[in-house]
Parts: structure tokens; C-alpha cells; sequence
């Protein structure tokens, strides 16, 4: 499963989720699903604006955790 580490950023970097959709574009709606785990379907732009505002790689973004069965 990927999981969505933007929370994460978020608190890092001391940013709001408000100041991201303001210097990016990324609308509120896109971002609160991202935060939330909602968003399986997140585009390669949306993911290339985030890495070019926090100055990362997708890989602090996304992460892959295996499925325990």
C-alpha cells in the first residue's frame, strides 16, 4: 500500500496546508485528501509541485508499506 507522508512534511517544515495551496496551486480539496489517504489517484504534476515547494523527492511524499496478511 502507498501511504501519504504529507502530514509528516507539513509539521517538519512548519508549513500550513494553506500556505502550500497558495504557492503551489494545489487546490484545498486535493491537498486535505492527500493529508487524509483519500487521494489514490494523485497526478505527477500535483507531486512535482509538491517536490519543488519543499525542495524534496517524491520519496519523502509517498511511501510504499508492504500489506500484512
Amino acid at each position: 500500500m502507498i501511504e501519504f507522508k504529507l502530514d509528516d512534511l507539513l509539521w517538519e517544515r512548519r508549513k500550513t496546508a494553506e500556505e502550500v495551496k497558495m504557492a503551489t496551486g494545489i487546490s484545498a480539496a486535493t491537498l486535505s485528501n492527500i493529508r487524509n489517504g483519500k487521494n489514490t489517484n494523485i497526478s505527477i504534476k500535483t507531486l512535482d509541485k509538491l517536490c519543488k515547494y519543499f525542495h524534496c523527492r517524491v520519496s519523502d511524499i509517498l511511501e510504499y508499506v508492504p500489506d500484512i496478511q
